[in-house]
């Protein structure tokens, strides 16, 4: 059996080598952003007591629970799931749990939150410090257990709590001081550890705390409005994301699952302990309903990469706590920010083009004699968004002879364009040339953009035939 396969000696070898290594860099980092085509934006509720006809009053789509519906609701239901260290410790007990709950829920749960803030010693049953790689172990866990009975509900790593930045080394961990994780050193962590195998979004609390929604993180301008010095406000979140994006998961969404502002108590309550440590973040009833409007807002014309935004909370002022407990003061309803939160206009996640490239690199092998030579290659791209970009091409001049048969144009959304690229030569001598195509586009919020093309021409001495060898049927 004859086989085309050439071989091109050592160095050519080792060439071609260097050269997949090159295109499987290539390939990994063409994926830096998520796709805005799949994105649809998800409004909902951290609720205590289910009251879907009041979601369904103000506009949202999603309810978070802490316990199992046991029924279909009329809303998406997103349950979160109790995980701690007595869990890390016997993962094939946690695993056949995870298993029981997806059979018994399915149908009923289109998304499940494994875990809560998994970066600080409270989530871990108040007794062990935070570790990524065991909640990583975990997480993979319950995705493999869930997803084997229920495939299509979505998985989403417990929502991360935003601490600053802490300066202490505790063991191996940078930011970390025994109690407690800065929450991007648990992503980086969390990362490398593979947990990004194992979600289909990174949950995160951006918490506004003092600062207005729209405050720029890790700035200071010298007003509690605009402090977001340690991360400490509701764009803090762009900075997880950026995370992901230097770590290779920024194709993947980001859900905020939990965030709001706490609005002013009654004065007693300031003395309860309770509020001891969080008066800094207190604001008026006022400013709750403003951030709030505006934090959907800012997220829905800025963020292709967020897919859902909870606000905790709904209700919890009707729960029945103690008068002073400060959760029942993140709560809306009852409170000016139910009114506003109805009357928002909803949003959906900003349009933008994203370019795809079907080639990641033009190559030729010749001999000498083979020249005079002309090879014409297509190149398939394609605009995978949601809006139009106008596109350019330009060759350098590099090395090698190498034309384009376009200077660009313009991709609709889920349109493909074809331009072909032309490599000639004539009289060379043995050795490698070489050319780039770059691919630019216009506006530069264009998701993959700009895009470089290698075009190599190789001339060797020689090309060689191999042979596989034939095997006979007894």
């Amino acid at each position: 059996m004859k086989n085309n396969v050439r071989w091109m000696g050592l160095s050519l070898l080792m060439a071609f080598l260097l050269l997949s290594l090159s295109l499987k860099t290539m390939q990994t980092e063409s994926v830096t952003a998520v796709s805005a085509a799949n994105n649809e934006f998800n409004y909902g509720f951290n609720v205590v007591a289910w009251d879907t006809n009041k979601l369904h009053e103000m506009g949202f789509n999603w309810m978070k629970l802490f316990a199992n519906p046991d029924s279909r609701q009329p809303i998406n239901i997103f349950l979160r799931v109790n995980a701690n260290v007595n869990d890390f410790n016997d993962l094939t007990t946690f695993g056949n749990a995870m298993a029981t709950m997806a059979q018994s829920q399915r149908g009923f749960v289109e998304a499940y939150e494994i875990g809560n803030e998994p970066n600080l010693d409270a989530s871990y049953g108040w007794t062990e410090s935070p570790n990524a790689a065991d909640y990583a172990a975990l997480l993979c866990v319950a995705y493999d257990r869930i997803k084997a009975i229920d495939p299509d509900v979505r998985i989403i790593s417990a929502g991360l709590a935003p601490t600053g930045r802490v300066t202490n080394t505790w063991g191996s961990h940078a930011g970390h001081n025994g109690f407690y994780q800065d929450e991007r050193e648990f992503l980086k962590e969390f990362i490398t550890a593979g947990g990004g195998d194992c979600l289909d979004a990174v949950g995160y609390h951006p918490v506004g705390f003092s600062a207005d929604y729209d405050a720029e993180p890790d700035v200071n301008l010298g007003d509690p409005t605009t402090d977001c010095t340690n991360g400490f406000c509701f764009r803090g979140v762009e900075k997880i994301y950026e995370i992901m994006q230097a770590r290779g998961l920024g194709d993947k969404t980001v859900w905020a699952t939990e965030m709001g502002w706490l609005a002013e108590p009654p004065s007693s309550c300031l003395s309860d302990p309770s509020w001891n440590g969080r008066r800094w973040q207190i604001v008026s009833e006022e400013k709750q309903s403003a951030n709030l409007v505006g934090a959907f807002q800012y997220a829905t014309d800025h963020w292709a990469w967020m897919e859902a935004m909870f606000i905790f909370n709904l209700n919890f002022n009707l729960a029945g706590y103690p008068p002073c407990e400060q959760m029942s003061f993140y709560a809306v309803q009852n409170r000016p920010a139910e009114v506003a939160l109805r009357e928002m206009i909803m949003g959906s996640p900003p349009k933008i083009g994203e370019l795809s490239v079907g080639k990641t690199a033009v190559s030729a092998i010749i001999t000498p004699t083979q020249q005079p030579f002309t090879r014409t290659t297509p190149v398939h791209i394609n605009n995978s968004g949601t809006a139009p970009f106008t596109y350019t091409l330009a060759m350098d001049s590099g090395t090698l002879s190498a034309t384009i048969d376009s200077m660009g144009g313009v991709l609709q959304p889920m349109e493909t364009a074809v331009f072909s690229i032309t490599i000639t030569s004539n009289g060379r001598f043995t050795g490698t040339y070489t050319s780039t195509l770059t691919i630019a586009a216009v506006p530069s919020s264009t998701l993959g953009a700009p895009v470089t093309i290698p075009v190599q021409l190789f001339v060797v001495d020689q090309i060689y035939s191999t042979y596989l060898p034939a095997i006979l049927r007894p």
